[in-house]
């Protein structure tokens, strides 16, 4: 055996995921990802939208999601020096996005993407959030030189989005007329989605890695319900060998079965070799709950969301255990909030604004790094143990861990707005008096 074999073997056998044998046999590979994505997005999309508004599990999963994103809102934080122009600033751009982030939450969650498009008019700038089949996922073309479009995104020859192919109509609206599509400009739009894999192209809905068990468990919990919905139509089954009625009188079926109600209290002396057993509904229903409890598990790890999260289920939780699950998912969540909704979608969102408030002449031109500048605070946390929460972090403030505008911050709050509240209204000291 030459070297190259010899070393050949001796990875194969060193790296078990890299080997063959009969215990790979079945195991699924993804060997063109971005292939896979784009081919799974369309059915992933249509089957997590059936179950989000048809699943009690899989609608929650959805809504957790949303309320992790977003919360009760973002909070624009311009850093105008002028702190007049600030609020006023603050205040258009959260009137402007404000209705639309959970919409656009939920379809990042459910669809795995959302489009927003820009329409800077003479008259204002407004946006709308369009369905994600409504930019051509059937449009692939290479357009020559290194460029193409791949399913409705346009790239130059260094991979930059250059350009989106919208249907004038979204797939099966009212009247939607079909044709050709309309190529706007990437400044136009805004695709809001948590890529995989490197030159994924289109997002795959996040419930993806659950689609499967979310039907399977639907349909086990249905016929679960139905089986014991069926036993409980039962009391008891008699059984006369003569092939009478065991001196029972009731309603005669068609079949020749006998239908008959069991008072309260009574008592019955059987025939000879008669026998009577009654129904137990339910039985051997714990060990099929502790099952479907466990499929629940497996779901919300799938998902990223705590057993609790996803089932409403606090019946076993700790204040321990609750709060290790929710700082996990936190801060998943705030690495999701920075990179989607302020990174893809408020920031661009808001240079783009100020950009076309000065070419309407109400932005001064030679002010606009003023109003370019902005912080974005997100939806504050609720705390779990507010008292141990808080003294934490009084002495983080204490121990100079941490700053007063940090925490404030974390909270969802503005630290200069806070500061305006407390002087407009001080605390009250033992004496009554001020602060």
């Amino acid at each position: 055996m030459n070297l190259k074999a010899r070393i050949s073997g001796l990875f194969k056998r060193q790296i078990e995921a890299g080997g063959g044998g009969w215990r790979w046999q079945g195991a699924p590979m993804l060997a063109a990802p971005q292939a896979s994505t784009l081919a799974a997005r369309g059915p992933a999309k249509a089957r997590a939208s059936a179950l989000s508004v048809n699943n009690p599990i899989a609608a929650r999963a959805v809504e957790a999601w949303c309320a992790s994103l977003v919360g009760r809102g973002w909070q624009a934080q311009s850093q105008h020096p002028d702190r007049s122009t600030a609020r006023d600033l603050n205040a258009a751009f959260e009137a402007l996005i404000g209705p639309y982030l959970p919409m656009i939450a939920r379809a990042v969650v459910r669809d795995g993407e959302s489009f927003v498009r820009l329409h800077p008019r003479v008259d204002g700038f407004k946006i709308t959030v369009l369905p994600a089949d409504q930019i051509d996922p059937s449009l692939s073309r290479d357009l020559g030189n290194g460029a193409r479009i791949v399913a409705g995104i346009e790239f130059d020859a260094e991979d930059t989005v250059t350009a989106y192919h919208v249907l004038r109509d979204a797939p099966g609206a009212p009247f939607a007329a079909y044709g050709e599509t309309l190529r706007i400009s990437a400044s136009e739009i805004l695709h809001v989605f948590d890529p995989i894999f490197p030159g994924q192209a289109r997002g795959i809905s996040w419930l993806s890695p659950v689609l499967l068990k979310l039907a399977d468990f639907d349909g086990a919990s249905d016929a679960l319900l139905m089986n014991l919905r069926t036993q409980s139509l039962f009391s008891a089954f008699i059984t006369d060998p003569e092939g009478g009625n065991a001196g029972f009188d009731g309603e005669t079926g068609e079949g020749g079965e006998v239908n008959l109600a069991l008072e309260p209290g009574a008592t019955r002396i059987l025939p000879p070799g008669a026998d009577v057993k009654f129904a137990q509904p339910g039985s051997g229903l714990s060990d099929q709950v502790a099952f479907l409890k466990q499929q629940l598990h497996e779901i919300a790890t799938g998902l990223g969301l705590t057993y609790a999260q996803l089932s409403g289920d606090l019946s076993q939780t700790s204040y321990s255990s609750s709060r290790v699950g929710i700082l996990e998912h936190r801060r998943r969540a705030e690495m999701l909030q920075r990179q989607l909704i302020e990174g893809q979608l408020l920031r661009p969102l808001w240079r783009a604004w100020i950009n076309h408030r000065a070419l309407l002449g109400e932005i001064p031109s030679n002010a606009l790094s003023d109003h370019h500048a902005v912080r974005f605070v997100r939806p504050g946390w609720e705390t779990i143990d507010p008292l141990k929460e808080i003294n934490a972090e009084i002495a983080a403030i204490d121990a100079g861990l941490k700053s007063r505008a940090e925490v404030i911050a974390a909270r969802g709050r503005d630290v200069a707005e806070v500061d305006e509240e407390r002087a407009a209204h001080p605390a009250i000291t033992d004496e009554g008096k001020p602060a």
